[in-house]
């Protein structure tokens, strides 16, 4: 259980740095358009965090591949 805590943390980290870059992206220029600014640079922290964030998401997987594992094999047997 602590793995999946330890996973879903360094995912939060990550989402929470992308949300922080696209709220500053938000303050720059006008105010029409805030939304793609905000997806401008979210995007823009995806890339600044590079492996980082594809690999939080597999830590996560393999934290929850037992149970995922088990709910296929469920849906499986019907």
């Amino acid at each position: 259980m602590m793995g999946y805590f330890k996973a879903l943390m360094g995912l939060v980290v990550c989402v929470a740095f992308m949300s922080m870059v696209g709220l500053l992206a938000a303050f720059i220029g006008p105010n029409h358009g805030v939304e793609i600014k905000i997806l401008i640079g979210m995007t823009v922290g995806a890339m600044i965090l590079g492996p980082r964030f594809p690999r939080a998401l597999k830590r996560l997987y393999l934290a929850n591949y037992e149970v995922i594992r088990r709910l296929l094999d469920d849906n499986d047997e019907r």
